[in-house]
């Protein structure tokens, strides 16, 4: 009789080759508990139509999915996020951004604007707002009505309050938007001709999203440095986060644009992930 549990799903992850080591682990982990909804040291009789779904799965995952989008949610920041190809999973690096403006910011008596750029799953905007609470008032755009619909459905399930508005921002900037003492993106930011293995990993997640339109990776970054203090008050700050190897072009961009001051800071991995500019 077979046995499923937690090890036999890993050596599978290891024999078709879908992960090694920890990651395989994870991934199983994954399976087990998001995926199936089974505790961690449970077990499970073979059942022909459990083993059916467990295939399906494995299938999906050998195919590239990430398993998040197999299991129809990804965490950020200990809250459920549901996600759908057209978002982006959240990443630990993106919980670190969140978590500086929150250092930041957390100790502020006054009302706070947050205006979010390209909110996708409204991970950002919605954490920012359980974290901060009542003096903050968010706002998320985004340029796609399939992830405006997921952050709507986001913010609905983790009962927080966050306005989210159709707008694209390479064509209409902040026109319409008001000021606000703090603007964060995480922008499209990847290049087309990036290394093949990055470009494989990313086939399921939404060009729109990843990509930049037109040849100019930085464009994003450029329209919100030559927009943003516009849009700011007088103390407003800009966060975003970063490809690691434009880092420095992207300081200077801020700089040329008149910001009094452009900050990068490393993740925890000690990559330059995330800019701080302040008006």
């Amino acid at each position: 009789m077979v046995i499923w549990n937690l090890s036999r799903i890993e050596e599978l992850i290891v024999q078709k080759g879908i992960a090694q080591g920890r990651e395989a682990s994870n991934i199983a982990g994954w399976i087990w508990e998001e995926c199936l909804g089974l505790a961690r040291m449970t077990s499970h009789t073979f059942d022909a139509k459990f083993d059916s779904k467990i295939g399906a799965i494995l299938n999906r995952l050998e195919a590239g999915e990430p398993v998040q989008y197999i299991a129809g949610h990804a965490w950020f920041y200990g809250l459920k996020f549901n996600v759908t190809p057209a978002v982006l999973i959240p990443r630990p690096e993106t919980e670190e951004l969140v978590e500086w403006i929150y250092t930041e910011w957390k100790n502020t008596e006054t009302e706070i604007r947050i205006l979010d750029i390209g909110t996708g799953s409204g991970c950002i905007a919605i954490t920012l707002k359980s974290l901060l609470g009542k003096k903050a008032k968010v706002i998320g755009i985004d340029i796609s009505t399939d992830a405006l619909q997921i952050a709507m459905n986001n913010a609905k399930h983790l009962n927080q309050e966050v306005e989210f508005r159709l707008h694209d921002f390479l064509e209409e900037g902040f026109r319409g938007l008001g000021e606000f003492d703090i603007i964060v993106s995480n922008p499209p930011y990847v290049d087309t001709k990036a290394n093949t293995s990055i470009l494989e990993k990313l086939r399921f997640e939404p060009s729109v999203a990843l990509f930049p339109q037109g040849p100019d990776v930085n464009i994003f970054y450029k329209k919100i440095a030559a927009e943003g203090m516009e849009a700011l008050k007088k103390e407003g700050a800009c966060y975003v986060e970063l490809n690691e190897f434009n880092a420095r072009e992207i300081k200077e961009i801020f700089l040329r644009s008149g910001w009094k001051e452009s900050k990068v800071q490393n993740d925890l991995q000690g990559l330059p992930r995330m800019l701080k500019a302040i008006k």
